[in-house]
């Protein structure tokens, strides 16, 4: 065992050979707390006798959307070719004309079939084809009663005329181009050979067989019929079968009360029946006897409230009657749609609600379910009607009816559907209640279907585009609830969206809806982790960049949401970088949007810039793309070689213009990203761009590094660190006002910007013109007191102070001539005590608890512990020696010493 595992360390054999029984070899205490050490130190120190802040992402807000409070379909941007956001349903009452000559099957009419039935040609009696009364109101020589339209139809489809309510009346609009409900043709009835030919005013259930050369509307020959009423009384015989017709018992007054027709003999016959009819409505109800209210309500348009009810009767009739689970048949939904649609233009938005209930439990499609998916929109565009949506199962009749529609087929339904679903998921509860019955998944689908066709470059209707924008749309609202984000991932959303901002770059508001959703979910690792998967992002972003440079606000977005990509996951770094025009599109829209800032501040106020959008703030998602990027070191050291002079000219350019200087953000945005890119300048190198111009960017810094604002100083802080590392920087500081603001800084309590601070001036404690400046500003009592204050709470800023005490006296033979005594006896008792492992941790000689070495509290003590030894060991060695030293010092007075000789670390 312990050969095999001396032969896993050696490399002699793979962890994969292993036995499965045999366990993986486990690691020493020691070598996981070399590890743990290896670490720390490469993550705050680096391999250097000068400090170099460590490089970070950048940070910044996600773009901000203001909700509009206002519901609408595209927005106030008008474009041509737009579906309208108002309309009136009125068109939908045709729907459920029946238009002659249908063919007794399940066939799709054509417009082309639907007008040959509708065209009237006289036939001889044996062709089969009649005059026949139509279900729209027509007219009836003189007096005008009924109107009833004469239409060619077989024999089997001949019926009444339809009692429509009697207002004064006058000639209703016909409406040619009427297409059948669902596109669905009305089954046919055979006609029965051996029939015999029906009386004339006999019941509905009775044949009749009409001359063509009858002029009369109902088959008789009369010269004296001027209206409705003396046709019946032509056939006294048949009023009993007549008075069965409720309807027109009901709303019959001028057909019989005005004509005279009931007298004083038949009113009480008249009060018979009625009562009757009062009577057998305690029987159990179909949905014929509720459609019949219907149409009665429908005339009266004076009681909302009944017709609610009876649209919840309605349902649970279908229900009862298994309409809502079964096939309904033609003739039904006609029956049916046509009562309904008599309400479609009603302002009562419950009632239209009740409708679409009904309609979508029929299960229609076609131009019906249009006609519904509007209703619906139609009641979602207000926010008062929300609570409308949790009562009964509308909601989820509705989403049915969205997962039985295609975006291809059924583009317009999809338009006005995923218009409401839009709308209803800016209400947060209604958000969660449609989330739970499976719309995800759902658009998913949807957005998959268009993709395909797009790729496949099938024929696609122009409301397909529409649909899709109100999709993502919907789609946006929807992924403000972080919780989803499983489920968005694992549904394929995420590649989807990507292929669909490829295939549709050329459509703005999809694009824009896409950038909305992107910016969001680009907060959540894993949603950028799946985003990057998608082969072609990198290039399908610079696509968008150049496509839309001047489109704030998709830029912003895209730019952000690549920003957090490449901020989170380095290998993304990689593959940004390396595609086509990656820095060159990023650059161009950096000049772009500089110019236009610099034109709106010369022109405008500061509302005016938020009224028309916020330049800036895409300089700072753009700037942050370039932040992130760099901190791959090899990509870093190659933009400083490329665009180096370029990009540190832009900064400058925004650090020392007026119009930016009350922007922090983007200040905080160029000091970070300077950061970045000087973290690989070498001071060796002479022809790094660094090099050349530190002294311009140290000037460009100065005014940064005392204002208010503390994050800029900080980042003013980490530059300077990095410059320092050259004593051109470092002569520069020390002979300007930089010097100073860096020894008021000692002063601060912030934790962070000490420790800045304090590693700038490990790098000035190199010279001897800097390690002057600092005694004289009594720079080691200032650095004492933060050792003593905050060291014990922050080992990494005791391990700093410790570095500049050291630096600041290794080439002294006399400590005495830098540290008056009083502070040196002060330094020997912190050091001794923040030394004391027993004390700190309670490790003893006989501690046999190895957990507490790999904390990372004790690993970082541990690295102060090293710098903070050395120099407890220089001062007491300085200590014991002094009388020596001071002696020899006596017997050398006649020798010149040069006082900037250094004793190495050895020598002491």
């Amino acid at each position: 065992m312990d050969e095999r595992s001396e032969q896993i360390k050696t490399g002699g054999i793979s962890k994969v050979s292993l036995p499965f029984y045999e366990p993986p070899p486990r690691k020493t205490s020691a070598e996981i707390i070399n590890e743990a050490r290896l670490a720390i130190r490469e993550s705050q120190m680096a391999e250097s006798p000068f400090v170099s802040t460590p490089i970070k992402p950048l940070q910044t807000q996600r773009p901000f959307t203001p909700r509009n409070k206002e519901r609408l379909l595209f927005g106030k941007k008008a474009k041509s070719n737009r579906p309208p956001s108002s309309f009136s349903l009125r068109y939908l009452q045709n729907e459920a004309e029946i238009p002659g000559n249908i063919p007794d099957t399940n066939m799709i009419l054509s417009p082309h079939m639907l007008s040959t039935a509708r065209s009237p040609t006289k036939m001889t009696p044996k062709s089969g084809i009649v005059k026949q009364r139509s279900n729209s109101l027509s007219e009836i020589n003189d007096n005008k009663i009924f109107n009833i339209g004469v239409k060619e139809i077989s024999l089997s489809k001949v019926k009444l005329p339809s009692l429509d309510h009697l207002k004064p009346l006058q000639k209703r609009k016909v409406f040619k181009n009427t297409t059948s409900l669902d596109n669905l043709p009305e089954e046919r009835e055979s006609p029965e050979p051996n029939s015999e030919p029906r009386k004339a005013f006999s019941s509905p259930q009775e044949r009749t067989d009409f001359n063509e050369n009858y002029d009369s509307p109902f088959g008789r020959c009369s010269t004296k019929q001027q209206n409705l009423s003396q046709c019946l009384l032509l056939g006294p015989q048949n009023l009993n079968k007549i008075f069965d017709n409720r309807h027109i018992i009901e709303n019959s007054e001028t057909l019989f009360v005005r004509t005279g027709y009931f007298n004083r003999e038949l009113s009480s016959q008249l009060r018979n029946k009625v009562q009757n009819s009062i009577l057998a409505e305690n029987k159990e109800r179909t949905v014929d006897d509720v459609i019949n209210d219907l149409n009665y309500e429908s005339i009266r348009m004076d009681n909302e409230g009944a017709v609610i009810e009876l649209l919840d009767e309605l349902y649970e009739c279908m229900e009862k009657e298994d309409l809502l689970t079964t096939k309904v048949s033609s003739k039904m939904k006609i029956h049916i749609l046509k009562a309904l649609y008599k309400y479609v233009e009603s302002q009562n938005e419950r009632l239209l609600l009740n409708i679409a209930r009904v309609i979508l439990g029929l299960k229609v499609t076609g131009n019906n379910l249009s006609g519904v998916c509007k209703l619906i929109f139609k009641v979602s565009k207000n926010d008062k009607n929300d609570n409308l949506f949790f009562q009964k199962n509308t909601l989820e009749l509705f989403l049915d009816a969205l997962g039985r529609s295609s975006p291809l087929d059924d583009a317009e339904a999809c338009v006005y559907g995923y218009g409401s679903v839009k709308f209803l998921t800016m209400n947060s509860k209604l958000l969660e209640k449609i989330l739970d019955l499976g719309i995800l998944q759902l658009m998913v689908l949807h957005v998959k279907i268009i993709n395909n066709a797009k790729v496949d470059k099938s024929q696609m209707p122009e409301q397909t585009n529409h649909a899709l924008f109100q999709l993502t749309g919907a789609l946006r609202n929807i992924v403000s609830e972080e919780a989803i984000y499983d489920t968005f991932i694992s549904g394929g959303a995420i590649p989807q969206l990507c292929q669909t901002m490829d295939l549709f770059s050329s459509d703005l508001d999809i694009i824009s809806n896409i950038s909305r959703i992107f910016s969001t979910i680009s907060t959540n690792d894993c949603c950028c982790d799946s985003l990057v998967e998608y082969k072609n992002i990198y290039k399908v972003l610079i696509h968008i960049f150049e496509k839309y440079p001047g489109n704030e606000e998709i830029i912003v977005r895209l730019a952000y949401t690549l920003g957090n990509v490449v901020a989170k996951i380095d290998n993304t770094r990689v593959k940004f970088y390396h595609e086509k025009n990656s820095i060159d599109s990023l650059l161009n829209l950096w000049k772009i949007y500089l110019e236009r800032t610099l034109k709106m501040c010369s022109l405008k106020t500061d509302n005016d810039l938020i009224e028309n959008g916020n330049p800036e703030d895409v300089m700072i998602k753009i700037i942050r793309v370039i932040a992130n990027v760099v901190i791959n070191p090899d990509i870093g050291k190659a933009v400083n070689e490329s665009y180096g002079s370029l990009l540190i000219d832009e900064f400058l350019k925004v650090l020392i213009s007026n119009p930016f200087k009350k922007n922090e953000e983007l200040v905080m945005s160029i000091l970070s990203t300077l950061n970045n890119l000087s973290y690989y300048y070498t001071s060796d190198m002479e022809h790094d761009i660094f090099h050349i111009k530190q002294v311009e960017i140290v000037e460009g810094i100065t005014e940064y590094s005392k204002s208010r604002n503390k994050e800029c100083v900080i980042e003013s802080m980490r530059i300077m660190g990095n410059l320092s590392r050259s004593k051109i920087t470092r002569d520069y500081i020390a002979a300007s006002e930089v010097f100073q603001i860096l020894i008021n800084i000692l002063e601060k309590a912030d934790l962070t910007l000490l420790k800045t601070t304090i590693g700038v001036f490990v790098n000035l404690m190199a010279d001897n013109k800097s390690r002057n400046l600092f005694k004289n500003h009594g720079g080691v009592s200032k650095l004492i007191s933060i050792l003593s204050n905050y060291a014990q709470n922050d080992w990494l800023l005791g391990m700093l102070v410790c570095q500049v005490i050291w630096n600041y006296c290794i080439d002294t033979m006399d400590l005495y001539e830098l540290i008056p005594d009083d502070e040196i006896q002060q330094l020997l008792v912190i050091l001794a005590d923040y030394l004391d492992e027993e004390k700190l941790f309670g490790i003893t000689e006989s501690s046999e608890d190895a957990d507490i070495y790999v904390t990372q509290e004790y690993l970082i003590w541990e690295e102060f512990a090293g710098v903070a030894t050395n120099l407890l060991e220089k001062i007491e060695y300085f200590l014991d020696t002094f009388d020596q030293i001071h002696i020899e010092n006596e017997k050398a007075t006649t020798q010149k010493k040069d006082s900037s000789t250094n004793l190495s670390f050895a020598a002491w």
